[in-house]
């Protein structure tokens, strides 16, 4: 049975504006996942019954109240989502918070303020396991790169990671690391297929080869994106994997 969406989320995608801790209405839209997405980090986290949860990027708090609600009715005392970002306080002005608050979330989620490199090593130091994580943070190939190596590290075999905007390059080469270079595989039944006509897929497929003429020649674009407008992916963990000192293969 599908979870409904938690109210404020509903609502967010109808006007396209949150509310922040000053009471100031907020555009949303293009810094979010889509309603469709959210539906689909719902459903993976009641699939494997993730207790133990964390995401990069938290901003406007879309996929932090999914995933929270998602987890609501678990029986589990210890269920918590991690949120990594460190401006919800200053240029976000707490707008998640506000809302998992509102929703009566905010119990289950513990806010790391600061970069990923920074916080989510006390993570990895306190033997934290996740059961799934979710990597939105800053997109370029370096930091995505980081995340995805901090979170490896905490995520137990078996647990699933979620990738968001996989139509930029460096995320994509990211993702071709993560197949060379460690023990996952991608879970196509996760794919979000979106209600779209598959016409307008089409077109959106072939308007981002005209803004980026390199896609043209991404294996990732062509294998998934020509069916899906979606840029969420999402990988399992098979198991704890560590290439030896002197291991490389082009990716």
């Amino acid at each position: 049975m599908e979870i409904e969406l938690p109210n404020l989320l509903k609502q967010m995608y109808v006007s396209g504006f949150v509310i922040d801790r000053k009471q100031n209405r907020r555009k949303a839209t293009d810094s979010t996942i889509s309603e469709a997405e959210a539906k689909m980090l719902m459903k993976i986290v009641t699939d494997c019954a993730a207790v133990t949860t964390l995401e990069t990027g938290l901003a406007f708090g879309a996929s932090a109240l999914a995933v929270c609600k998602a987890k609501e009715k678990m029986n589990s005392k210890e269920t918590v989502h991690y949120g990594v970002d460190p401006n919800q306080r200053d240029y976000f002005e707490e707008a998640a918070l506000v809302s998992l608050e509102k929703e009566g979330l905010i119990n289950q989620f513990k806010l790391l303020e600061g970069p990923s490199h920074l916080v989510i090593s006390d993570l990895i130091k306190s033997n934290v396991k996740l059961d799934f994580a979710f990597i939105d943070g800053w997109h370029t190939f370096d930091y995505t790169l980081i995340d995805f190596f901090l979170v490896d590290k905490l995520l137990r075999p078996g647990g699933f990671i979620a990738f968001h905007d996989m139509q930029a390059l460096s995320k994509q080469k990211v993702l071709k690391f993560i197949l060379t270079h460690r023990k996952y595989q991608v879970e196509k039944k996760y794919a979000v297929r979106g209600n779209e006509p598959r016409l307008s897929t089409i077109k959106f497929f072939l308007w981002r080869l005209i803004v980026s003429p390199r896609l043209l020649f991404s294996w990732f674009h062509w294998n998934y994106q020509f069916y899906n407008s979606s840029g969420l992916i999402v990988l399992r963990k098979q198991q704890d994997f560590e290439p030896n000192f002197d291991f490389y293969k082009a990716f």
